[in-house]
């Protein structure tokens, strides 16, 4: 016997979806009573999932360390979630009651779809569509230092169609969906600990399928959509653009395009560490002061100290007009956040010089200019008419020049780096 339902979208804002997994499109409940049931649910590549019970009850079990457990009502929903990566093809809900001696015990599981992707069949590509079975798979995130951790993984099932099914256990926090300053600081303190472990005894992962050069990657995979009009004066000659950039951008925009491959050659000479490399706000769950759940761990790899921290500060500019408005006005606390994952890394026993980590923190999130400002260019000049720029778009073109400046610290950094001794 068979369930159907089609989950459709709702207007819920990127924001509230990516935090956490409480927005849901359509919940579908029945009671087991003599059948072993199947959902069947529609993802946001079009795919149709097809939970059976039959192997649903395992996974309960054995997440519960019962395995006399009986499943008593449950359900599937889809997660309200945009999904941001073609590479994953849908997140679910699955929960419901069990019963143990005729006691009702309750349970809940993520489901993620991960669907094959050939533009992403090399293990060095950054979005490598295997990579986070593959960290399951192995063991790499059941022996993450101490600080952190992944969720518990329950099974991972390779389906008929080429998509895996990978079966976690839900996470939650304990601050909230909103991060207070200090908050962040802890959290990249955390990150500090996590990435500097590995440089004081923590062996270091050497996975063929851990990418070695995420954001090299990532550049070369930007630079497929770029025509390199921004690099020609005529793009910037629109009256408009003189009110919103310096009046010395295209000089600079055209410096940083030229010394970009030194800044790249210069992270692969920094320290090496594991790197989540999509650590922010969506994918992190503290659990107080001194300790983490991370999610999707679909980028981890090897990279250069500082790299995770850069990663973090370009998300959240790009995120969010209004977050980044803020931070990017705000020095001091992007100071803080680079106190903070410094104090971290010495927590953790490292006493390198943290001129090293600077320049994995601002050459890893300076490198974001290079796609924000050719999208915005276009943009701009697809409009013309002043009065067609809003708010949201001045504020963006701020942010730009603001990611120029870390990249242009990065590159005064640069001697030191390509001429010095790693620490």
């Amino acid at each position: 016997m068979f369930i159907c339902a089609a989950l459709f979208a709702t207007d819920l804002s990127e924001s509230k979806i990516l935090k956490r997994h409480c927005n849901i499109h359509f919940v579908l409940d029945y009671w087991q009573q003599n059948f072993n049931w199947t959902v069947i649910a529609m993802g946001s590549h079009g795919l149709n999932i097809s939970v059976s019970e039959v192997k649903l009850i395992d996974i309960v079990q054995k997440m519960m360390s019962n395995y006399y457990l009986k499943l008593g009502k449950w359900s599937c929903s889809r997660i309200a979630w945009k999904a941001s990566n073609y590479v994953t093809g849908g997140l679910y809900r699955v929960a419901g009651t069990a019963w143990s001696n005729e006691e009702a015990v309750h349970w809940s599981l993520i489901l993620k779809v991960v669907v094959p992707a050939i533009q992403a069949d090399d293990p060095q590509h950054y979005n490598y569509w295997k990579r986070e079975v593959l960290a399951y798979q192995s063991g790499i995130l059941e022996q993450l230092p101490e600080m952190i951790r992944a969720p518990r993984c329950l099974a991972v099932e390779e389906q008929d169609d080429h998509t895996i099914w990978l079966w976690l256990e839900e996470v939650t926090d304990r601050i909230g969906a909103e991060w207070t300053g200090q908050q962040y600081e802890e959290v990249v303190r955390l990150l500090g600990r996590f990435n500097g472990a590995y440089l004081c005894g923590v062996p270091l992962p050497d996975e063929a399928w851990l990418c070695k050069g995420w954001l090299a990657s990532w550049v070369e995979e930007c630079d497929k959509y770029d025509d390199r009009s921004v690099l020609n004066e005529e793009a910037w000659e629109i009256p408009i653009l003189k009110g919103l950039f310096p009046t010395n951008i295209v000089r600079r925009y055209k410096e940083f395009y030229r010394t970009r491959g030194l800044l790249l050659k210069g992270l692969q000479r920094l320290p090496r560490v594991l790197t989540h490399n999509d650590a922010w706000p969506p994918n992190l769950f503290p659990q107080g002061k001194d300790s983490l759940i991370a999610i999707d761990w679909a980028f981890v790899g090897i990279a250069g100290l500082g790299e995770e921290l850069g990663r973090l500060y370009g998300l959240l500019l790009h995120s969010s007009v209004d977050t980044a408005a803020a931070v990017a006005t705000r020095n001091d606390f992007l100071n803080r956040l680079l106190d903070s994952y410094i104090a971290g890394i010495r927590e953790a026993g490292w006493d390198g010089d943290s001129d090293w980590v600077r320049f994995g923190f601002t050459a890893s999130a300076g490198m974001r200019c290079g796609m924000v400002i050719p999208k915005l260019i276009e943009q701009i000049n697809k409009k013309k008419d002043e009065e067609l720029l809003t708010d949201e778009m001045k504020a963006r073109c701020n942010i730009a020049v603001h990611l120029l400046e870390l990249a242009e610290e990065a590159s005064l950094l640069l001697p030191k780096i390509l001429g010095g001794r790693r620490s």
